[in-house]
């Protein structure tokens, strides 16, 4: 039921201000009315509570709370301990694939696979889609977006733009501070970025083979987390937020090629090592440029411990620390979802309040990524929303053309 709820609430744009915010805020708030009473407590207990405090209500066994609470730590540098992760849980499985609740897919060829189908819709349209063509940054006259001046020196101009890139990155280096309004500035000073994550994809000659299950099975097409309970995955993060990282960190094996064969060469595999509870930026003044293979080899070791098989099975591997992700995706802080997820960020207030209708304070410019609501996840969900408000508003641009 309360899967339900965030479900009907994540295809809806959160209300703005004014007398119009005001009624969509009745509007999307009056189902929640109908919640029973013990419904509208474990609510309120999602969203301010921790995974553990909620999870403990529920079960007894470790690693079943384990399996459970891994997702209230995926892309959330913080404990299964910290007030409010019990909702970063829930963000990662009120979804669903095929009618499916709270089920994850697989996209066959990978996930390059979604946007190229984009493409070619885009295309089909008559879009011109540029690859390789860094915005240097967003041209603001007069108050209004113009359009943006490449790294290349060239301008694009346009009377509306969405940006999916994450809130820190565009108010922080692509828009010039003056052309904000200087409450919004501060309040982005403030924003919550920095997911700690370590990414990893290797190449296998064989599959993993387990201590607990050897044989091939449906474990292998599973999500394989090397986390035993909730006390080893606040181990995890009390360590990283001292040194960087944890002597025994956190991993989350998929092996993608035991469902879609066109990924690897028969008798092959690939596979991705979703590390958690890495710092965003490192103590004293160190940087992941030095230690990232250092890393990735006690993420190895990690899952050789429970598969001896795997370190000696791997054929290549591709790194990527939160400073390759930042640099690489343009994730600041190598933030997964691209700003904290808590109740302080989320629906009206992501990115900041009075800007989760996915309207900026610039005029033209619309948020449309991860850093506007329901936040991350592969869903289109931002997406959807913000291309709903811009064609809402545009009438107003042909107004003023």
């Amino acid at each position: 039921m309360l899967a339900d709820q965030l479900r009907r609430l994540a295809l809806k744009t959160p209300p703005g201000r004014g007398l119009k915010g005001m009624a969509q805020m009745a509007a999307q708030g009056w189902p929640l009315l109908g919640l029973s009473g013990p419904e509208q407590r474990d609510l309120f207990t999602l969203f301010t509570r921790s995974a553990r405090e909620f999870l403990d209500g529920w079960f007894e066994s470790d690693p079943i709370k384990a399996v459970l609470g891994f997702d209230s730590i995926v892309g959330h540098f913080a404990s299964p301990d910290t007030p409010g992760s019990a909702y970063v849980l829930l963000h990662h499985v009120f979804g669903q694939v095929n009618g499916v609740k709270g089920a994850w897919g697989h996209a066959i060829g990978g996930m390059g696979s979604i946007t190229q189908a984009m493409a070619r819709a885009c295309e089909e349209k008559g879009v011109s889609i540029g690859l390789e063509e860094p915005v240097a940054y967003v041209n603001v006259a007069n108050g209004k977006a113009s359009g943006v001046t490449l790294a290349d020196g060239r301008v694009l101009d346009a009377p509306i733009i969405a940006s999916n890139v994450g809130p820190a990155l565009l108010f922080g280096k692509l828009i010039d501070r003056s052309a904000l309004p200087a409450d919004f500035a501060h309040a982005m000073d403030g924003y919550a970025c920095g997911s700690g994550t370590f990414r990893m994809n290797v190449a296998l000659s064989e599959l993993p083979e387990f201590s607990v299950l050897k044989e091939p099975g449906h474990h292998h097409g599973a999500g394989i987390i090397i986390a035993p309970s909730l006390d080893y995955m606040d181990r995890a993060y009390t360590g990283a937020k001292a040194y960087g990282w944890s002597a025994r960190p956190i991993v989350e094996m998929l092996i993608p090629s035991t469902l879609d064969d066109s990924l690897a060469p028969e008798g092959c595999h690939v596979a991705s090592l979703f590390c958690q509870q890495f710092a965003p930026r490192l103590p004293d003044g160190q940087s992941w440029d030095d230690v990232r293979e250092k890393v990735a080899d006690l993420i190895v070791d990690t899952v050789t411990a429970h598969a001896p098989n795997f370190k000696r099975s791997i054929i290549a591997r591709q790194i990527h620390s939160p400073l390759d992700l930042e640099r690489k995706f343009g994730l600041i802080g190598g933030d997964i979802f691209h700003g904290r997820i808590s109740l302080d960020q989320l629906w009206a207030a992501r990115p900041v309040l009075g800007h989760g209708d996915h309207r900026m304070p610039v005029k033209g410019l619309y948020l449309c990524g991860s850093g506007a609501h329901p936040g991350g996840g592969v869903t289109g969900a931002p997406g959807h929303n913000a291309a709903r408000e811009i064609l809402a508003d545009r009438p107003l641009f042909r107004l003023r053309a």
